[in-house]
């Protein structure tokens, strides 16, 4: 082109460069396309037609925010044509869909989040639990939950056991004989298994039972269902 180019140079020059992005885009080489494109809206950035072929580079390398731009910059330079409306819809969609894929991988990084898991089974998940507690969250695939529960569980059966060795050990009376074991009262052991310290014990030993059970069982359950974000 002349140093000082007339119209007709420039719509000339226009086309050359919007074909040659059309081919580059078939090639597979969008980004040299784009490079095309900002060529063209440099020369005449009324140019609807570079806007729509930018927008549907953009929308090729899924880039929803920016093909939105571009279509809603065609769409205002050329109101009349229609296909801009169907493009513009499939940007928007697009554009929905790296932000929630965004969001979700921010609460990755955040820990508020959970990968996908393939679905569990939830009775089996609970019956896992109910066998040994924090092994239907390990099945779910909850490794730490898991050792947590698990360890959780066998601390407070260790600690009720010894407040009942404790209360056995307060109620028995003195052995009638060498070949005879004590004789235990055996109302005492009940009043003292349903009162005070041992009560404690009894009652965190059953909650941790009952929400290893619960927790499994709906866990898996949440697995089935497809709308699972895994976002808690």
């Amino acid at each position: 082109m002349t140093e000082n180019p007339t119209a007709s140079e420039v719509q000339s020059r226009i086309r050359e460069l919007l074909g040659r992005a059309t081919l580059l885009r078939a090639r597979g080489q969008q980004q040299e396309a784009l490079k095309l494109t900002e060529e063209v809206l440099g020369l005449d950035e009324a140019s609807w037609e570079a806007c729509e072929l930018a927008g549907d580079l953009f929308l090729d390398l899924d880039k929803g925010e920016e093909a939105l731009e571009m279509y809603r910059r065609a769409k205002d330079l050329n109101r009349s044509r229609g296909v801009l409306e169907e493009k513009i819809g499939r940007a928007a969609l697009a554009r929905a869909k790296t932000q929630e894929s965004s969001k979700l991988s921010q609460a990755l990084l955040e820990g508020r989040a959970q990968a996908s898991l393939p679905p569990r089974k939830p009775g089996y998940a609970a019956l896992l639990s109910m066998i040994v507690p924090g092994l239907g969250q390990l099945y779910n695939g909850e490794p730490v939950k898991g050792f947590i529960v698990m360890a959780s569980f066998l601390v407070i059966f260790a600690m009720t056991g010894m407040a009942l060795r404790g209360q056995l050990a307060a109620s028995a009376l003195s052995p009638r004989g060498a070949l005879y074991a004590p004789q235990v009262d055996l109302n005492s052991v009940l009043t003292g298994i349903f009162s005070g310290v041992t009560l404690i014990w009894v009652l965190l030993l059953v909650g941790v039972y009952i929400y290893a059970m619960a927790d499994a069982g709906l866990r898996a359950s949440r697995t089935m269902t497809s709308d699972d974000s895994g976002v808690v």
